[in-house]
């Protein structure tokens, strides 16, 4: 998790963008040159797959990174979209910028912490949709990330779960009943 004091360092160099509902951070096959953290509002990335089924692969919310760090790293296209689902503020760094600051010890501190919780958000994810039941993926989302229920409807929580809503639906049900 990101710390205070790298949120605050990062907004310090980066500049402030407002996106509306509907818009796009980056769609996808296009380069995605920012790096950003989400001050306020929420978004969520997606794809399809190859039978045209939309799959949600990450939810953002407030102190969130938010890129296609793939495309961000690499410069190839982005194979996601990421899209606004509440109107949100977020701080971006461009890709310029990022490199000229990657000469500045703070700055790479910062980088190196920003490229571990990325990967390790994803090591997590891939480990659990792998290891743990639909259940214990949403026992422990909602565990770890509290405000996801009031930041995004019942489909996309689903998708990212990679369950139908109607199963997550039934576990919220048996939730309640048993608590």
């Amino acid at each position: 998790m990101l710390t205070e004091e790298n949120i605050t360092l990062f907004k310090k160099v980066a500049r402030k963008i407002e996106l509306k509902k509907n818009e796009f951070f980056v769609r996808e096959n296009e380069l995605c040159d920012l790096i950003g953290i989400v001050e306020s509002g929420t978004l969520y990335s997606y794809f399809e797959d190859a039978d045209g089924n939309f799959i949600v692969s990450e939810l953002y919310s407030a102190n969130t990174i938010v890129t296609s760090y793939r495309s961000f790293s690499t410069g190839i296209l982005s194979p996601a979209f990421i899209k606004v689902y509440s109107d949100t503020v977020i701080y971006v760094i461009d890709k310029t910028m990022y490199n000229q600051l990657l000469s500045e010890h703070y700055f790479l501190l910062l980088f190196k912490n920003i490229i571990e919780e990325l990967f390790i958000n994803k090591c997590f994810k891939e480990t659990s949709l792998v290891k743990l039941q639909a259940k214990e993926r949403y026992l422990k989302l909602i565990a770890t990330r509290k405000t996801i229920e009031q930041d995004f409807p019942q489909h996309l929580i689903a998708s990212y779960l990679k369950i139908r809503p109607e199963t997550l639906s039934r576990l919220k049900s048996l939730d309640l009943h048993q608590g």
